[in-house]
């Protein structure tokens, strides 16, 4: 009896959990894409969500986000990305350079990527975070901002469409108040997805190797 409370107690005490995780707030739909936010206990910045169809294959989608060489000429605001550390086809840690409006100082970070295959094996999950590595210290002219939690989640729908899912916490870190991060940060992920939709529309990629291997694992 005292076993199947404690069983009982652990599922209501996780139900419990997952619901307060889930409380998103929906903010805005446009061109299809749905964005959310809610607020966190660990951090005074709310945490974001896009999702939407990008009208590209999954294979061409994710082969874009593992060109590093690209980013420059469609992700938003971005003036630099390069190669800290090549782990492997589908991990890497890389340094961006993110361009601010005068007179905010740019932002740079160091991020961690890995590329999965879901559970379900239904999608393929990017997930980012920040770290601190040595072979990019601090840098003079920027202020080091800092990704608490990413995660991209592509889900193929179709031979030519994809439904993609963007969450992310980031701290751009400075004197910023955070009242006004929350304010202007809420369009980053809309814009992202919509440059990755209009960049994937004119673009062919193929994916490396090891990505490959995860795309052909894929319950479709």
């Amino acid at each position: 009896m005292k076993r199947s409370l404690t069983i009982i107690l652990f599922f209501l005490i996780s139900f419990s959990c997952f619901a307060k995780e889930e409380n998103w707030v929906h903010l805005t739909r446009k061109n299809d894409i749905d964005v959310y936010s809610k607020k966190v206990k660990t951090s005074p910045i709310k945490f974001l969500r896009a999702q939407g169809i990008i009208q590209s294959s999954i294979e061409n989608i994710v082969a874009i986000l593992r060109n590093v060489e690209n980013a420059v000429n469609w992700v938003p605001n971005l003036g630099e990305r390069s190669y800290v550390k090549n782990i492997s086809d589908t991990e890497a840690i890389l340094y961006d350079i993110s361009k601010m409006p005068w007179p905010v100082t740019d932002r740079d970070m160091v991020v961690h990527h890995k590329l999965s295959l879901s559970p379900d094996k239904k999608s393929l999950i990017l997930s980012f975070h920040s770290v601190e590595n040595e072979l990019k210290p601090i840098q003079e002219g920027f202020v080091r901002a800092k990704i608490h939690r990413g995660k991209i989640i592509f889900t193929p729908k179709t031979k030519n469409t994809t439904y993609v899912s963007l969450t992310i916490l980031v701290d751009p870190m400075g004197d910023i108040p955070k009242w006004v991060v929350n304010l202007l940060q809420v369009k980053l992920p809309y814009e992202f997805l919509m440059s990755l939709n209009k960049f994937a529309a004119k673009t062919s990629f193929k994916p490396v190797t090891g990505i490959q291997e995860l795309l052909d694992q894929l319950i479709r």
